[in-house]
């Protein structure tokens, strides 16, 4: 998969994330008093690519994760509010996720 492929798939999970969240605005399912959200299963994607090196896991995990990397500087950690929508679609959670996503592709064409 080309680095250019691999980016579009990157960015295509974030825009699809984002619209399915602006569309139905609701957490996961909590699961032993635990509610994940969907960095972690970007993890496990990642996770899997390691097991099976099929770049479209890692393609989608990554995008998952990027989403919601804004999420951490913005509270400062992992203790967000259940009301964290404002923050997750605000201009500042936007820009940030451009300024990841931009650093990656430098940094992977640099590299491969």
């Amino acid at each position: 998969m080309s680095i250019n492929k691999f980016f579009i798939i990157v960015i295509a999970t974030i825009v699809i994330t984002r619209i399915w969240l602006w569309v139905f605005p609701s957490h996961g399912p909590t699961i032993v008093g635990f509610r994940p959200h969907h960095y972690i299963y970007g993890l496990v994607l990642v996770a899997i690519y390691f097991l099976v090196s099929k770049p479209i896991f890692l393609a989608i995990g990554s995008g998952l994760v990027i989403d919601e990397i804004p999420l951490f500087f913005i509270f400062h950690g992992l203790n967000w509010p259940d009301n964290h929508w404002k923050e997750y679609f605000s201009w500042q959670s936007i820009i940030w996720i451009v300024i990841i996503c931009l650093i990656s592709y430098l940094v992977a064409i640099r590299l491969l």
